[in-house]
């Protein structure tokens, strides 16, 4: 494997700010947003900051996109609530995905009705989705879980496999794939070279191979050296996010992040 690195964008989700914080200590949406593009960042957006927290105003909407002209890239994260199949709870956020200026909207396999093996997903609606999606300028990336190949490769045979003319991509999180049983002794680079002509996406977080705590890069057990090397590889040069659960300040953990990605690329 040569050593060309990824020419790829970093960003971060709001979900940092949130996750496992007390809701008193909650920024709004708006600030978690122009916190991340201080930093220069690229955004990845939620819909809500947790569990009975409302959508966002139009007000608020309009104040994130004003915000977000200045990132990199504008990215969404369906909400949990849509982790189960929704199509009309899906289309409201690709509406917001446009509203907000994002271009891609990250799915996991739940949204699309793949709970487990036996499931039979609503295909012809999915495609009617992708449609939707695409007329607004949103694209959908698909992420993978813990053990996903059988989804992802059940949709991309179903679907098609050119994300340029199905408008759907996939989002390869990076500790979903550290922690999965089912792509050999190298599951991150096999799951990247595997879906390399659909991804579209990243997430990145660490963990050590036992469970899915969203560590910081550098504070697990991944090979990131070998990482980057792979994206190198395959050419990624797509939007990259981090996707941090941490007890730190939000804004001080996403600078620990950029500067150990500054220090590998």
């Amino acid at each position: 494997m040569t050593d060309r690195r990824p020419d790829i964008l970093l960003g971060a989700s709001v979900e940092g700010f949130f996750y496992g914080r007390a809701p008193s200590a909650w920024p709004t949406l708006t600030q978690a947003v122009g916190g991340i593009v201080s930093l220069g960042l690229g955004v990845e957006f939620w819909a809500s900051r947790g569990e009975d927290d409302p959508e966002p105003t139009s007000q608020t909407v309009e104040e994130i996109r004003c915000i977000c002209e200045k990132a990199p890239f504008v990215s969404m994260h369906t909400h949990r609530e849509l982790w189960r199949w929704d199509p009309d709870g899906l289309k409201r956020e690709i509406a917001l995905c446009h509203a907000v200026g994002a271009r891609t909207l990250v799915l996991h396999k739940g949204s699309l009705g793949l709970y487990d093996p036996s499931s039979r997903p609503d295909f012809p609606a999915i495609r009617r989705l992708l449609q939707t999606a695409q007329e607004a300028g949103v694209k959908l990336a698909l992420e993978n879980g813990l053990d996903s190949l059988w989804a992802l490769d059940r949709v991309l045979d179903e679907i098609g496999h050119d994300p340029a003319s199905t408008n759907l991509g996939i989002c390869i999180d990076v500790g979903h794939a550290h922690l999965t049983k089912d792509a050999g002794r190298q599951p991150i680079r096999n799951y990247l070279e595997r879906y390399r002509g659909q991804l579209i996406h990243l997430h990145l977080h660490d963990n050590m191979q036992d469970e899915d705590d969203h560590r910081l890069p550098g504070e697990g057990s991944i090979d990131w050296p070998d990482l980057l090397r792979t994206l190198g590889v395959i050419g990624y040069e797509g939007p990259a996010v981090l996707e941090l659960h941490t007890a730190d300040d939000p804004l001080t953990a996403l600078k620990k992040g950029c500067e150990f990605f500054d220090a590998l690329i």
